[in-house]
């Protein structure tokens, strides 16, 4: 059921937004803040601006790591040194520039341990947290995380705060944090801190024309029916799966192009969240799904998207990064009119859990018969929005284990996910594997354990994924942890839910479904929409003990 309040005019809900994020995060606003003394404040801040239209505007990264980006618009390209709304440079001809950098210095970023998180209001937990590290001879920190924003009395709010100690240089704290876990029997994890940012000129060129700018430069059409079009643009990357290549890619809004980490470039695109949406759906669900399934997948994204602003990419000038570890984002040109529809269809809808609070929304292609509890794949608390369920409305399984796999796998027929075309395709394959090719790729992690003689599944969650793997070799035994990296050492599958056998010198996985399986079912979504399920029921079956609510 929708739960709405909304009545409040546009122009009310965005002064309202802006003004109580920009109050409680980073201080009142003034204009042109991509402008003047600091270009790259506005970049790394964790809050988002709204439109004239009354959506948010959302910076997404387009591609890193370049020591060169092009770039170019049909009918020109405008240069703009102080960003959106400042001065543009506008010369003849100009469809094509290249971007480099010059006389640049990288960021510095430090590691720290994660030892605890709460409510950013509890200050007698902080306290007593910050008290209690101190007595074991740590200087603890604390560090507000995520975002805060209001519409029409509706305050959504993503913070925690966290509990961090033992700070190390970047890359180091992973091994940190793993023996703070052992040492104290706790859960932790990695913040990281960015103590300085990146510097350097951006030099943008096209034909006679060159343009120096510190630290970032803009570029919009000179058209504004026009896209940008960036060359070369990293696909596939962010999952399982090995191959990668590049693509012309074309974008609405505004093209940034700034410093990385080390110091090379980086491109981003600043766009309104109806537009962002509009393109990122069909990368994510298949235009010619049933409209109630892509509606739900155009709530769910948009859910995602809001909850992980101020809480992910911490120490980058974009709030979203755009491969699958946030969300797929292939830009303009990707659109399809029935999947725009369901944006448009679901405008400001959100999920909102019961007790209140944003869902922090996950899925994945297909659960293969049964979704994921968040845990078992991620670090962290139990999410009880996030539980793995069986996806056959038939079954009497609730969960898998390595007695009941094999009839799991020859069964499930009746599942939501298992219908059409695609997905079947997806509810169960099988794979093979060289024994020598997969002793070549997991030697390059694990030399110690010689020619692999066996794979044994050591833990599994509660729809039958591996959380725990021991490969055995002629010389050691390894147990390797983490569903995506399982998947990835393994040559790529499509998931770890799977058995395996061996046959000579080829390893056979039978698996079921396609990712972590946490959260929505994509394809289960689709063959509930078939049989006639709203968007509501959809998420409510995937997310349980939530309602969906209109933010705008």
């Amino acid at each position: 059921m929708l739960r709405t309040s909304f009545t409040a005019a546009v122009s009310f809900v965005i002064a309202f937004a802006v003004a109580f994020a920009l109050m409680t995060l980073t201080g009142v606003a003034h204009a042109d803040e991509t402008s003047a003394t600091d270009k790259l404040r506005i970049l790394y801040s964790t809050r988002f601006t709204f439109t004239d239209g009354g959506v948010p505007l959302v910076t997404v990264e387009i591609m890193g790591k370049r020591k060169d980006v092009k770039l170019r618009a049909k009918g020109g390209v405008l240069v703009r040194p102080d960003g959106q709304g400042g001065s543009a440079v506008e010369t003849d001809g100009g469809e094509a520039w290249t971007i480099t950098a010059e006389n640049t210095k990288p960021a510095m970023i430090q590691d720290w341990t994660v030892v605890d998180t709460m409510q950013p209001d509890d200050s007698t937990g902080v306290a007593a947290a910050m008290t209690r590290w101190k007595e074991r001879g740590f200087e603890p920190r604390s560090f507000e995380v995520g975002t805060v924003f209001g519409v029409d009395g509706e305050v959504i709010d993503t913070r925690e705060m966290r509990i961090a100690i033992d700070p190390v240089a970047a890359g180091k704290g992973g091994t940190r944090a793993a023996d703070h876990a052992k040492r104290y029997g706790i859960q932790t994890f990695v913040h990281q801190e960015l103590v300085r940012r990146p510097s350097g000129t951006i030099v943008a060129k096209s034909g006679g024309t060159t343009i120096r700018n510190p630290n970032v430069l803009w570029f919009t059409p000179k058209k504004g029916t026009e896209t940008i079009t960036v060359v070369d643009v990293p696909t596939g990357t962010g999952g399982s799966q090995l191959e990668t290549g590049t693509e012309d890619r074309r974008y609405w809004g505004a093209v940034y192009v700034t410093l990385d980490h080390d110091g090379s470039l980086l491109a981003a695109n600043a766009v309104p969240e109806d537009k962002l949406l509009a393109g990122l759906v069909p990368a994510e669900m298949y235009p010619d799904a049933p409209q109630a399934a892509l509606e739900a997948q155009a709530i769910a994204a948009r859910t995602e998207l809001l909850q992980k602003i101020g809480r992910r990419n911490l120490t980058d000038p974009f709030l979203l990064c755009s491969t699958q570890q946030c969300q797929v984002y292939a830009g303009a040109g990707k659109e399809d009119p029935r999947t725009t529809r369901a944006v448009e269809a679901t405008r400001g809808i959100v999920m909102l859990r019961d007790g209140g609070g944003m869902v922090d929304v996950r899925y994945s292609a297909s659960c293969g018969g049964h979704t994921e509890d968040n845990d078992a794949i991620w670090d962290g608390d139990p999410d009880p929005s996030l539980r793995g369920r069986v996806d056959d409305p038939k079954a009497a399984m609730s969960r898998v284990t390595d007695d009941s796999l094999d009839a799991f796998l020859a069964g499930g027929k009746d599942a939501w996910c298992n219908h059409g075309k695609i997905g079947k395709s997806r509810f169960r394959w099988t794979e093979k594997r060289q024994a020598d090719d997969l002793t070549a790729r997991v030697s390059v992690l694990h030399p110690e354990i010689g020619r692999i003689k066996s794979i044994v599944p050591k833990k599994r969650g509660v729809s039958g994924r591996i959380g725990v793997l021991t490969i055995k070799g002629d010389k050691a035994s390894v147990d390797v942890t983490g569903d995506l990296h399982i998947r990835r050492l393994l040559g790529g599958l499509k998931s770890s839910l799977f058995e395996v056998t061996r046959e000579g010198d080829t390893f056979v996985f039978r698996g079921a479904g396609f990712g972590h399986g946490v959260g929505m079912c994509q394809m289960g979504a689709i063959g509930m929409a078939i049989a006639g399920k709203k968007h509501d029921k959809i998420l409510g079956h995937y997310y349980r003990g939530t309602h969906l609510h209109r933010l705008y």
